[in-house]
C-alpha cells in the first residue's frame, strides 16, 4: 500500500513516501516528536486528533508532539509526501 525511504539519526527522521491509491499510513501517535508532512503530489486526507484535513500538492500537514494522526490517499494516483519527524 506504500513505499518509503527513510534517513534517520537520534534527532529525527526525513522520510520520502509514496502512498498508493486507497492506502494509508494508519492511525498512530507521536509521543515525543513533531511530524511535518509536505505533499509533493497527489491528493488525500489527514485526520489529526479527530480533525479531518484535505491534502493536495503544496499542502503541509503538521501533527504536533502528543497528537495522533493518519494520512490516507483518496485519489487515483500515488500520494507523495516528504516528512520530517523532529524529536523533542
Amino acid at each position: 500500500m506504500m513505499s518509503a525511504k527513510m534517513h534517520m539519526d537520534e534527532d529525527g527522521k526525513v522520510i520520502w513516501s509514496r502512498i498508493h491509491p486507497g492506502g494509508s499510513i494508519g492511525l498512530h501517535q507521536h509521543p515525543g516528536s513533531d511530524d511535518i508532512n509536505y505533499v509533493l503530489s497527489g491528493v488525500g486526507k489527514a485526520v489529526c486528533d479527530g480533525v479531518e484535513e484535505s491534502l493536495a500538492a503544496g499542502d503541509c500537514h503538521i501533527c504536533k508532539k502528543g497528537s495522533s494522526h493518519s494520512i490516507q490517499n483518496t485519489g487515483e494516483e500515488d500520494l507523495i509526501l516528504l516528512t520530517v519527524v523532529a524529536e523533542r
